[in-house]
């Protein structure tokens, strides 16, 4: 006679299926992220995020790119009493609607010889904002003087703490910006390490 203590039944198949399932979950490395509908940098794996996964205007093109730079770092001279384009730099920036620019520049400026009122000048353009140019940095000096933009005086700061970015809107659009020199009055006008900053305020 069989001993019904004994007696072992064994498992359905639905059991045994949903055994699998389970180790199979917790052997995956699903990981939930922290914070909700974001996400970092560290989350994704680097060029992981092709173009066709962003949704349409999920990005906005305007505040990327927000400031950029350019240097001429040659030396440069004129004696025109106009502005010359020696090489730039130039910077272009896209605007959105309503949005502002601040720009900052930076110059090592000298004047040799000239009149009493000669002068060594760094103008600003733009073709369809300032398309005649702004005197922005202006130097007598026969040595050289490091000039940086300034609020209210076109002829810079001689100080970098002095220095201030100078604001305004220029429409909505792409906008290109360059640097022109000038030796106002006679003499010889030396520039070097010019630098321009162009940061576009949305």
């Amino acid at each position: 006679m069989r001993d019904l203590g004994k007696r072992v039944r064994r498992p359905s198949p639905a059991l045994i299926v949903a055994v699998i399932a389970l180790v199979a979950s917790l052997g995956g490395v699903a990981v939930a992220l922290p914070g909700r509908n974001s996400v970092t940098s560290n989350d994704i794996k680097p060029k992981n995020v092709k173009a066709g996964d962003i949704r349409p205007r999920a990005v906005d093109a305007y505040k990327t790119n927000l400031m950029r730079f350019n240097t001429l770092p040659t030396t440069v001279t004129t004696t025109s009493n106009t502005p010359v384009d020696l090489g730039g730099p130039a910077v272009t920036v896209k605007v959105p609607k309503g949005g502002l620019v601040e720009i900052f520049a930076e110059a090592n400026m000298q004047l040799v010889g000239g009149g009493p009122n000669a002068q060594a000048q760094v103008h600003l353009f733009e073709d369809t904002v300032i398309p005649a140019g702004a005197k922005i940095l202006g130097s007598s000096s026969p040595t050289v003087d490091d000039r940086f933009t300034a609020t209210g005086d076109g002829n810079g700061a001689s100080g970098q703490l002095r220095g201030g970015w100078l604001v305004f809107s220029p429409g909505a659009g792409s906008h290109t910006f360059r640097l022109a020199y000038s030796g106002s009055g006679g003499g010889t006008a030396i520039f070097a390490g010019s630098k321009l900053y162009v940061s576009v305020v949305s």
